[in-house]
């Protein structure tokens, strides 16, 4: 069984940091992992956050078995800082499979079971192939609308904090997309097929439609043979660069039908 590595950052929010790891360890089903596996944090530090707050979140990432790496932030952009610690995650994880989210994410239930039973099975089966999988997106409608931004993915209101989070809701719209659907992943095409989404997005191969997502699974050679991620390429951001390189070699790209991710879009940014 391949190691499993679960990153994500955080670095002046402990109440946001507590409820994603309440999310990913209990619901989402990382503690039920049978695999080796860690839960690593990478911590941002800069000038502005007090010391006391890094230690408060260093302090509980040791009560609940989380490893940590801090990363001192230098005066640069924060897109900059934020591709840092993103390629710090893969770095400092162990060799294996290497699952990435942000700390304003919430994933169904038994989510990260199902994402590494189908890794392996993938695996076992068909050991030569190359495949990258995605956690199905859904991302918050009011604050979609509040940046004025656009998604790719489906757009719904379960919330935009965890203590306001309607998992109920969630469960039953999770339930609702996936009733038709048999197959346990989902090519880009089928995707289209069932839902119309994810919507075509624009990189340095063109505009096409692929599967990218918020979270993706991929290992550790992967990153180290087609990373770091950039930060920006011809204004094209690193996580859709990194896929078009491996689009390039060859790489098939999944969504997992059982692993899906609510993402808040807000982060420690507002």
């Amino acid at each position: 069984m391949k190691h499993f590595t679960y990153y994500t950052i955080i670095g002046k929010d402990l109440n946001l940091l507590k409820g994603h790891v309440e999310n990913v360890k209990k619901y989402a089903g990382f503690d039920n992992l049978k695999c080796p596996k860690t839960f690593l944090i990478i911590v941002y530090k800069n000038k502005k956050i007090p010391q006391e707050t890094t230690e408060e979140i260093l302090n509980y990432c040791k009560s609940q078995n989380i490893e940590t790496f801090v990363y001192e932030e230098p005066e640069t952009s924060f897109i900059e800082n934020l591709y840092a610690c993103w390629n710090l995650g893969y770095e400092k994880s162990k060799e294996g499979y290497i699952f990435r989210g942000g700390s304003d994410q919430i994933f169904s239930k038994n989510s990260f079971t199902e994402l590494y039973e189908v890794a392996e099975k993938i695996k076992n089966n068909f050991p030569d192939k190359k495949i990258i999988l995605q956690a199905n997106t859904i991302e918050c409608e009011s604050r979609i609308k509040m940046i004025g931004a656009n998604s790719r993915h489906f757009i719904k209101e379960f919330g935009h904090t965890f203590e306001g989070f309607d998992y109920g809701s969630f469960e039953k719209f999770v339930e609702s997309i996936n009733k038709p659907v048999k197959e346990r992943i989902l090519s880009i095409e089928m995707a289209l097929k069932y839902w119309g989404k994810p919507t075509a997005l624009e990189g340095k191969l063109g505009v096409l439609n692929r599967t990218d997502g918020c979270s993706w699974l991929m290992t550790k050679q992967d990153w180290l043979d087609h990373g770091p991620l950039p930060t920006i390429e011809n204004g094209i951001t690193g996580d859709v660069i990194i896929h078009d390189r491996f689009m390039e070699q060859g790489y098939e790209n999944y969504i997992v039908r059982d692993c899906v991710t609510y993402h808040f879009v807000q982060g420690e940014r507002t």
